[in-house]
């Protein structure tokens, strides 16, 4: 969709917007949940309740989820219940004796080495099985369809370099809404 027919996202009553932010914390996820069912059993229909959609940690998984399933709330927030209720260990990182053994002996030789041997590892742990599970649950281009079609104003999600400290924003955004730039804080879409 060009921004020539672009829809306009009408603000709510009274001009405010409403956003919903869903935090970090692993667990705190699955009880988010347990709030949006409630909400989405008060407010049917297929439109998302919310203009805005803010996560970080596994509240980004949750409002991405969301923001994929927009143009149809209610089916968004039960794929949500279905993503927390079989959610483990295994789902995020590989946990297995070899994977962490490798993980241990990778950071060792860097540390040991400054980096000669091995350069640092991405992550502390090998995240592979949580980079499936998005890849399987969240649609990008619908995340982005719904943007465009007005459904949402904006997804943004928020990440922390466990290195540097930097905080990213990525989002999708209505075209009026710009990147930015602030010290530690970079928003990109």
């Amino acid at each position: 969709m060009t921004s020539a027919n672009r829809k306009q996202v009408p603000a709510r009553a009274g001009g405010t917007r409403t956003a919903l932010i869903l935090s970090g914390g692993g667990a705190r996820a699955a009880y988010q949940v347990g709030v949006l069912k409630a909400i989405a059993a008060i407010m049917p229909g297929s439109d998302p309740p919310f203009d805005v959609l803010v996560g970080t940690s596994a509240g980004a998984v949750s409002a991405a989820v969301l923001a994929a399933e927009a143009h149809r709330w209610s089916h968004g927030v039960a794929a949500l219940e279905e993503v927390w209720a079989g959610f483990s260990v295994g789902k995020v990182l590989r946990a297995d004796t070899p994977a962490m053994l490798r993980a241990g002996a990778h950071w060792t030789l860097s540390a040991m080495s400054g980096g000669w041997l091995l350069p640092a590892p991405r992550s502390l742990f090998d995240n592979t099985p949580l980079r499936q599970l998005l890849a399987g649950r969240i649609d990008w281009d619908s995340v982005q369809a719904n943007v465009d079609e007005g459904r949402l104003r904006a997804l943004a999600l928020s990440a922390t370099s466990y290195g540097g400290g930097r905080n990213d924003v990525f989002f999708a955004a209505d075209p009026a809404i710009g990147e930015w730039r602030s010290a530690q804080r970079p928003g990109s879409s």
